[in-house]
């Protein structure tokens, strides 16, 4: 069940199968390999904006010859990398989905004029929208050809590290420095909100997705790990491996603190509170006796996306410095 689709949809791929750990960087000791370090980044800053270029990609090389202006994506989830480098599509998969289902993604493209491709992506609209650039997803390997025939594109991973793909999303659009940016001010998050929750530091956390029927979802694939190593917390013990859940499972691994994450294909009506309400074995869960239940309404955020990561550490941090 790997993602309950949310995979399928917000990455079509495994409700996200990513996970990236946070990044930091290293001093250097000596005076020269400091200057050494300074102007190669300063070179690299200098040529962030230079066109053309040439991005290696799962289907070989493609040339940019200019910044890209009208860029498309057959990938809804790579909207939301965008949409975090400040740059909105011309059209893309599932835009009405994302306005419908995921709630952060869907305030950074309100009021944004762009073409639904639908979730099955149609080529005839993509193609009358005319873009000059076309990023997709390795699912459209197979139709690299025809894509590359409406305009440039590249194709990358559709759940791979967050971090990778947004470098790597930002080289193709000249935004380098935007990236490098977002990511640093990720990791200076992080280690601030860690400070602030080492008194948790010794209680379980646990995400899940309620799926009805007192079945849930879990994932042990590293895919919350941003949230596990960079906030410092404290994964619960038992876990074998993801995929559905009991509720008697569930009051076995008995955490401290439970995240329930929306399911956006089977919305729960009031949610996992009130469906639950009339549960023994649910009311006998510490998290539910000393009320550490979290409902989060965006579901993203088991997926890859770096928006997913980026709300989803201020999210954790609301509802654990309670």
């Amino acid at each position: 069940m790997r993602g309950i689709k949310i995979v399928s949809l917000l990455i079509l791929v495994a409700l996200i199968g990513l996970v990236a750990g946070c990044g930091g960087t290293n001093s250097e000791s000596s005076v020269g390999e400091k200057e050494k370090h300074s102007h190669a980044e300063s070179k690299m800053n200098s040529t962030s904006s230079t066109f053309p270029r040439t991005i290696a990609h799962l289907k070989g090389e493609t040339v940019i010859e200019a910044k890209p202006i009208k860029i498309a994506t057959p990938y809804i989830a790579f909207v939301d990398y965008l949409a975090v480098l400040d740059e909105y599509p011309i059209a893309a998969q599932g835009v009405d989905t994302i306005r419908r289902n995921f709630p952060s993604l869907s305030k950074r493209v309100e009021g944004k004029d762009i073409m639904d491709l639908g979730m099955e992506v149609d080529l005839e609209r993509l193609l009358s929208a005319q873009p000059d650039l076309i990023i997709a997803a390795d699912d459209m390997k197979d139709q690299y050809e025809k894509l590359s025939q409406i305009a440039p594109t590249v194709i990358f991973p559709q759940a791979g590290d967050w971090r990778d793909t947004l470098q790597q999303i930002a080289e193709v659009i000249g935004k380098e420095d935007k990236a490098k940016s977002v990511l640093a001010d990720f990791d200076r998050k992080s280690a601030e909100y860690k400070q602030q929750l080492a008194s948790r530091s010794e209680e379980s956390v646990m995400f899940a997705m309620y799926g009805g029927k007192e079945q849930f979802i879990t994932w042990k694939d590293g895919r919350f790990d941003p949230f596990y190593k960079g906030l410092g917390l404290k994964p619960v013990e038992g876990m074998i491996s993801d995929g559905p859940l009991t509720l008697e499972s569930l009051a076995a691994l008995n955490p401290d603190h439970l995240f329930i994450i929306n399911n956006w294909q089977t919305p729960i009506q009031g949610g996992v509170k009130e469906a639950m309400k009339n549960s023994k074995v649910w009311n006998g869960l510490n998290a539910v006796k000393n009320n550490h239940i979290y409902e989060l309404e965006d579901p993203s955020l088991p997926g890859p996306m770096a928006l997913a990561k980026i709300d989803g550490i201020e999210e954790i941090m609301k509802a654990l410095k309670k």
